[in-house]
């Protein structure tokens, strides 16, 4: 289960997010954007938000979260879907390609360099 973090400002959570893939701490990372994706207080679309998913998706399919994944992408599409329809659809494709592009990958050291 995710632990609960709460964030002013989804750039803080990308910055805390970063800070802890830097230190080897993929899954604090996701949790912290995690607490983006699903808060209540981020409902607002912006550039950021975009950025907090996709770095959340990368992190999902490098640490084989697909249900996790999937709850991301449907909160994602509620916070879109009225005030940018076209972001959904950029994410979704960039997701798939790293998801089909990772269960080919039998070696787990291979799993970053596949996702980049």
């Amino acid at each position: 289960s995710m632990s609960t973090h709460h964030f002013a400002k989804p750039e803080y959570a990308l910055k805390r997010a970063e800070e802890y893939i830097g230190l080897g701490y993929k899954t604090k990372a996701l949790e912290a954007l995690y607490s983006v994706v699903t808060s209540r207080r981020h409902k607002t679309w912006t550039k950021v938000t975009e950025k907090v998913m996709m770095k959340f998706l990368e992190l999902c399919v490098e640490l084989r979260r697909s249900r996790l994944a999937k709850d991301g992408l449907h909160q994602y599409r509620n916070i879109t879907q009225t005030q940018y329809p076209q972001s959904p659809e950029a994410v979704p494709k960039v997701s798939l390609a790293k998801a089909r592009a990772t269960p080919s990958i039998s070696h787990p050291r291979a799993a970053p360099m596949a996702l980049r």
